[in-house]
């Protein structure tokens, strides 16, 4: 099982699918479906290179998030088995169970169905799960929004009746909904008055502004300044 992340740069992508596809291809190491027994001589390592070896071994297709392999070692695995006896007993003390989708198809788990697992990516004869970092919002256009959002929070706090005279210092957490409402804010660094605190709050959650951009992480922290008039 060769992984592929999302950070190789491409010559070293297609070199390792080339990898892969060599592998898938020779009669060696891609065993017939009806095979029963065979040898293997795979000693204990970290997991994800004994599942490699059974790969190369088996041409048994593996599916599984690359994450569940992560500071697992493997059993040895050393004589004469079945394809589907060798690879139970090489997760055997890992906590992981295997299910078959087809017969020269297996999907590694945990015995609670891996919830919150990534998406599939067939690579060639090799099918790994691999979790997909969300696209981000370029730096720039970040502190863009960033900027515009403290400027019209700032105007909007100066221009309500109950914080336009105030002074405070206060860091606010929250989230941006479709319609520019703040939702799920809280105070996360208070300005040393609660009484105030909760009034800078209270307003904001009346405060409309611009609906952010699709790609933004939230939740977002703004820090907002008030100066006694």
């Amino acid at each position: 099982m060769l992984f592929l992340r999302s950070t190789r740069p491409l010559p070293a992508l297609l070199a390792i699918l080339s990898v892969i596809m060599a592998l898938a291809c020779s009669p060696a190491r891609a065993q017939e479906p009806g095979s029963d027994q065979m040898a293997f001589d795979i000693p204990s390592q970290p997991l994800d290179g004994a599942l490699t070896h059974y790969f190369q071994t088996t041409g048994v297709q593996l599916l599984y998030d690359s994450n569940l392999t992560l500071g697992r070692r493997s059993t040895t695995v050393r004589g004469r088995y079945a394809r589907r006896d060798a690879l139970r007993r090489l997760l055997a003390g890992t906590g992981l169970i295997v299910r078959y989708s087809r017969a020269n198809a297996a999907i590694i788990t945990t015995p609670s169905g891996g919830a919150g697992e990534g998406p599939l990516i067939p690579l060639g004869r090799v099918v790994v799960r691999e979790r997909i970092t969300p696209a981000r919002l370029a730096p720039v256009d970040r502190m863009a929004y960033y900027g515009r959002l403290e400027a019209e929070l700032q105007s909007y706090l100066r221009g309500d009746r109950r914080t336009g005279r105030l002074a405070f210092n206060i860091v606010v957490e929250f989230r941006v909904g479709s319609e520019g409402r703040l939702r799920d804010l809280r105070v996360s660094k208070g300005s040393g008055d609660r009484k105030i605190d909760l009034t800078v709050s209270d307003a904001l959650r009346s405060a409309i502004v611009a609906t952010p951009p699709d790609m933004l992480d939230q939740p977002l922290k703004v820090a907002l300044k008030g100066a006694r008039r």
